[in-house]
């Protein structure tokens, strides 16, 4: 399948994160950069503060995590936000571009969205997060949207 990642511009930069989407014309599940486009501008700048609030290097449960807790899915993560009673979710990865060059560097690729009435962490979207991780076309679509993290860095 054809395979693009797309860095979310307008966020903050760093050498140690990155935030992106990822595409595929060809699948309909990888919906998250759609579904983010299609928001409210409240909502989008909600999520795009979250989105540098992570960025940042900071933590907050309650707009984004990992799963550290399950290791299946520790490389899986998630940014939230709640409309009247339904969870919204866009689920994603964590992936070092070139852990040999850049090994600080790292992005979150946003995958899909899902959403739900209960607290509940839906694993499907999780799985479809981790194989999507492991698929060397993704990882070379990454590397092609982050071409600084190939480069190689001072002191990496």
């Amino acid at each position: 399948m054809p395979y693009s990642v797309s860095p979310l511009g307008g966020l903050r930069s760093n050498d140690r994160r990155g935030l992106a989407f990822l595409e595929c014309s060809d699948d309909t599940d990888i919906n998250a950069k759609t579904v983010f486009e299609k928001l409210q501008e409240k909502t989008k700048r909600d999520l795009r503060t979250r989105f540098d609030h992570w960025i940042d290097g900071n933590r907050h449960d309650k707009y984004f995590h990992g799963s550290p807790s399950d290791p299946r899915y520790k490389e899986c993560f998630v940014f939230k936000w709640r409309k009247g009673k339904v969870h919204h979710r866009l689920y994603g990865f964590l992936i070092h571009p070139k852990p040999q060059r850049n090994p600080r560097f790292q992005v979150c690729v946003l995958v899909s969205h899902g959403t739900k009435t209960e607290e509940y962490t839906d694993l499907t979207e999780l799985d479809g997060a981790k194989d999507l991780r492991t698929r060397k076309e993704v990882i070379q679509a990454v590397k092609r949207a982050f071409p600084e993290a190939t480069e190689g860095k001072s002191g990496a």
